[in-house]
């Protein structure tokens, strides 16, 4: 699907060195040439590739959530479970992965959402969000340095937290929107017909 407005800039790059390279991210500084008022305009990007965030959802109406510490605000939050999709992996592999490493569950069925950008003004990372179902309980493979509790979270609690302004991160926020806005009524639809079939 195209999006006039979405489309490349014509800036012209000059330069561009690398000023950090870690194991996760890499900041670069470049600049650029604006040929419409020929100003010079300099830029700090931070290079962290495509991560997957995952909404589980169980047969019981309820999300599968993680409580995690984060470092850069202090704070232990709740949030869907996500990560980096590797070099060469299919997001939809990636975001299998990810679940089941994090949560100990697989998803029988994935379905895209949106594609994200949530700090375009510095850093070229997308999330992809997906909502999981037909969930079954296998093993979790956390990383030695993950910290993180599993919780399972009736909907409509959710949709109270996500009302009363108690999710804050973007990721979740948009992908609860999204949900609550035009997946909901799709996904009560299908069981409503599931269930006069039988």
């Amino acid at each position: 699907m195209s999006n006039k407005y979405f489309d490349d800039i014509d800036y012209k790059l000059l330069d561009e060195k690398t000023a950090y390279r870690g194991k996760r991210i890499v900041v670069e500084e470049l600049h650029y040439k604006n040929p419409r008022t020929n100003q010079i305009i300099y830029r700090e990007h931070v290079l962290a590739g495509h991560a997957a965030i995952i909404m589980p959802m169980t047969d019981n109406n309820e999300f599968i959530m993680i409580k995690e510490p984060r470092t850069p605000i202090g704070k232990n939050v709740l949030a869907f479970p996500a990560g980096m999709i590797e070099e060469g992996e299919k997001p939809e592999d990636g975001a299998i992965r990810e679940l089941e490493e994090e949560t100990g569950y697989r998803a029988g069925k994935l379905k895209k959402l949106r594609e994200v950008y949530p700090a375009i003004g510095y850093s070229n990372e997308q999330t992809i969000i997906f909502l999981a179902t037909d969930l079954v309980k296998t093993q979790r493979h956390l990383d030695e340095t993950e910290d993180i509790e599993v919780l399972k979270i009736p909907v409509e609690e959710v949709r109270k937290m996500l009302e009363d302004g108690e999710i804050q991160t973007s990721s979740e926020t948009v992908g609860l929107l999204y949900y609550f806005m035009y997946e909901e009524n799709n996904r009560n639809s299908n069981n409503n017909i599931k269930e006069n079939k039988e």
